[in-house]
């Protein structure tokens, strides 16, 4: 068939639906909309008409087949996630309509934040994230929970996908990703007295070096700290993908950076001291952060508060600072600063030189090796629930 007629086919189709749709005629428009499924089989937005009115009028079956077929033509749409999902929970098989949904959600957080709306489309999102709400919680509850569970940690938090309603305990703390109200909040925390924090800062000058003798031949591997492909809010429009704010990587995503980490002995052997935070026994991120002259990160919150952060600041222009909370502190070349980054916060530097800080977070102070590992438990068992995710064959 040419396109000409191909076209002229599915206008005609197209018409005789919508008298059919006048005439409430379900039959007639069950059959004209498989008709147009047949005409236009790499049409995604058809497949997932189709879909809908099988949905509707015909079969499960024919309306999951559907808009999966919708999906795979266009696999950035998350409604046809929304609807696969909602037709897989109908036909019995709930755990792969999570599956679905957890991946539509990716793509668009307002599943699991639905506003609210009477149609058809508005049930499917209510029912999706009761059923992710529902999944997660249950998830952490699981993996978290031990033969002496800690009230602490079976009672933390996922803010984004939790099933109880909370409140913060305060505007200022708002972490999104994991919460753990019991933990002592406050945003600065003193821990001079320490031995790794005296060992550290005493070793602060040698670690300048380490950084100013490897700055030039490490400079190809620094990277924006925030990068282009993180969904960020509007605050950081001028940061995101910018090089006037970046990070040398010792550690990132719990991985070593073998390339990098060659060049400072004295800094990697000095943290050996330090109880950082981590999964799998190894720190999760530690970095340079190089904040270029003239810039203001704006005031954002953290992701969790079961760690803290620790800056050890090592090239310090005047006027250089960090709010946490609206507690205004500034840097002081090798003098530790420990904060919880799940409070709101900022940081500015007006010199005229860039301001380089070793950056690395530490396990919360209240927390016993067993919530530590509790945590982890939680975390990996997400993580891995994650990755397995598929869709339906």
């Amino acid at each position: 068939m040419s396109l000409n007629g191909k076209k002229a086919q599915q206008e005609s189709l197209e018409a005789q639906l919508e008298s059919a749709i006048a005439h409430s005629d379900d039959e007639q428009c069950l059959e004209l909309m498989r008709s147009l499924g047949r005409l236009c089989p790499d049409d995604a937005e058809i497949q997932h008409r189709l879909g809908s009115v099988e949905e509707q009028l015909g079969t499960a079956e024919k309306a999951l087949a559907a808009h999966l077929c919708s999906i795979s033509l266009a696999p950035q749409n998350p409604l046809t996630y929304l609807y696969s999902g909602f037709c897989l929970q109908q036909m019995g098989r709930r755990d792969e309509a999570i599956e679905v949904w957890s991946l539509g959600s990716d793509l668009e957080p307002a599943l699991l934040n639905p506003p609210h709306r009477n149609d058809p489309t508005g049930e499917r999102l209510v029912a999706a994230a009761t059923a992710l709400r529902e999944h997660f919680s249950q998830l952490h509850r699981d993996s978290s929970n031990t033969t002496t569970p800690s009230h602490k940690i079976t009672g933390a938090i996922w803010p984004q996908t939790t099933d109880t309603p909370f409140d913060y305990q305060t505007d200022q703390q708002r972490p999104s990703l994991f919460y753990i109200p019991e933990l002592t909040a406050r945003p600065w925390h003193d821990l001079q007295g320490l031995r790794w924090v005296e060992h550290l800062e005493a070793l602060s000058g040698d670690i300048v070096k380490e950084f100013s003798d490897a700055q030039g031949s490490l400079h190809a591997v620094c990277r924006p700290y925030l990068g282009v492909e993180m969904k960020l809010g509007p605050q950081f429009t001028e940061l995101q993908g910018s090089l006037n704010w970046t990070a040398l990587d010792l550690y990132r995503d719990g991985k070593l950076q073998s390339k990098v980490a060659q060049y400072f002995p004295v800094t990697l052997a000095a943290l050996e001291q330090v109880p950082l935070y981590g999964m799998d026994n190894l720190p999760y991120e530690v970095f340079f952060s190089v904040l270029k002259p003239g810039q203001h990160i704006k005031p954002h919150f953290g992701l969790s508060n079961h760690s803290l952060t620790i800056h050890l600041p090592l090239i310090v222009p005047p006027g250089c600072s960090l709010t946490v909370a609206g507690q205004r502190r500034q840097w002081v070349p090798g003098r530790i600063l420990a904060f919880d980054d799940s409070y709101i916060h900022e940081a500015i530097n007006p010199g005229g030189e860039q301001r380089v800080v070793l950056i690395f977070s530490i396990w919360h102070p209240d927390l016993s090796k067993g919530e530590c590992d509790a945590i982890q438990r939680s975390f990996t068992a997400r993580a891995r629930w994650l990755a397995a995710r598929q869709l339906p064959l």
